[in-house]
């Protein structure tokens, strides 16, 4: 980390009054254009929120699978039931927050206000709390005594075993023949 201070400590901090001075005119471009701003900002949060949402709520039900087993809403005759209410929950808590962010833009004037303020922080600061709370304790890329990595499919299941290298007996019978 030393070497990596010592070259980029004075381009880093010559840099910083530029990048001030490009997000200052980029936000009073934005302020002056805020009606047109507004639905878009309340979209991209709306999407930004159906993200984080499902991604939090498949952690946190991998998270209760893992810890429960035996937990009812883990029982996989549960699991469509626990999909519809997630679902919906996801989309709601997304809605609510693209119509908070769209009533919080309605005037400028009442910019910068320590609830938006203190929201934007707490909701950039949601995925990093999360991120940490998930992968705390997780062993890094091995099982936990078995000193073998793990190797998982997007579902969740082993892969299936290794396909051989093809002969050429292979290769030739599966090109097509005139």
């Amino acid at each position: 980390m030393g070497p990596f201070l010592k070259r980029w400590t004075i381009p880093l901090i010559g840099a910083l009054t530029p990048a001030a001075l490009i997000v200052v005119n980029i936000a009073v471009f934005i302020v002056k254009n805020l009606p047109e701003f507004r639905i878009t900002i309340s979209i991209l949060a709306f999407v930004s929120g159906l993200m984080l949402n499902s991604w939090a709520g498949l952690n946190i039900y991998r998270m209760l699978q893992q810890r429960r087993p035996d937990h009812p809403i883990v029982n996989e005759r549960n699991q469509e039931i626990v999909l519809v209410v997630g679902m919906a929950v996801i989309i709601i808590a997304a809605f609510l927050t693209a119509l908070f962010c769209y009533l919080g833009l309605s005037d400028y004037n009442h910019l910068p206000n320590g609830l938006t303020f203190f929201t934007g922080v707490l909701s950039a600061a949601v995925p990093i709390l999360l991120r940490a709370a998930f992968h705390r304790g997780v062993p890094k890329g091995r099982d936990r005594g078995s000193g073998q990595t793990s190797i998982t499919t997007v579902a969740g299941l082993p892969p299936g075993p290794i396909p051989s290298p093809p002969t050429s007996a292979s290769t030739r019978d599966a090109l097509p023949r005139r």
